[in-house]
C-alpha cells in the first residue's frame, strides 16, 4: 500500500524493533516488554511516532500500523498531528477472529523466526487488544473517520477493499 500511494510506511513495531536490534538502552527495555507480550509504554511509543512524523516525507500522507493501540495514544496522535500542522482523514480497522489472528502470527513466528512470537505472548497481545485497543474502534467510530475492514480475507482482498474505501475520501 506504501508504494502505491508514495507514502511512507510507519510500523511502530518496526521502531521498536529496530531500538531492539541497536541494543540501546531503550531497545532493551522494550526486548523485555515484548518478550512478556506486554505493551511498551504510551509515552515511550509517543515519543517515537512523533519524531517519525515530523520528518518531511509525512506531508503528503502516511500510514500507521501498530499505533495507536490504547486511547491515551489516540489522543496523543491528534495532539501531535495538531501541533505538526497535519491531519488524516480516515483510520482502518482490521477486524479478524481471535483465532486467525493467533495462527498468523504463530505462522508469522515461524517463517521470520520472531522470538517474541510465542503462543504465551500471542495470547497476552490477544488479550491486550480487548482491553487496551478495542475502544480506539469508538474512539475513531464517533469522530467520523473509522473505516471498518474485514481482515480475514486474503491480502489482495483487503487491499482492494481499502482502495474502495480511499476513493471515497476527499481529497486533502
Amino acid at each position: 500500500m506504501s508504494a502505491e500511494y508514495g507514502i511512507p510506511h510507519i510500523a511502530s513495531g518496526e521502531i521498536l524493533r529496530a531500538e531492539m536490534h541497536a541494543g540501546t538502552e531503550l531497545g532493551l527495555r522494550v526486548k523485555d516488554v515484548y518478550d512478556r507480550g506486554d505493551l511498551v509504554s504510551d509515552d515511550l511509543v509517543i515519543e517515537l511516532i512523533r519524531a517519525r512524523l515530523e520528518q518531511p516525507d509525512t506531508e503528503s500522507g502516511f500510514i500507521l500500523d501498530g499505533f495507536p493501540r490504547t486511547t491515551v495514544q489516540a489522543e496523543s496522535l491528534d495532539a501531535t498531528m495538531a501541533d505538526i500542522g497535519r491531519s488524516f482523514s480516515v483510520v482502518f480497522a482490521l477486524q479478524i477472529p481471535d483465532a486467525v489472528a493467533f495462527e498468523r502470527l504463530r505462522r508469522r513466528a515461524e517463517l521470520e523466526g520472531r522470538a517474541d512470537d510465542t503462543d504465551e505472548a500471542i495470547q497476552r497481545r490477544l488479550e491486550n487488544y480487548h482491553r487496551e485497543t478495542e475502544p480506539l474502534i469508538e474512539y475513531y467510530r464517533v469522530r467520523g473517520n473509522l473505516v471498518p475492514i474485514h481482515g480475514a480475507r486474503s491480502e489482495n482482498e483487503v487491499f482492494a477493499e481499502i482502495q474502495s474505501a480511499l476513493e471515497q475520501v476527499p481529497a486533502a
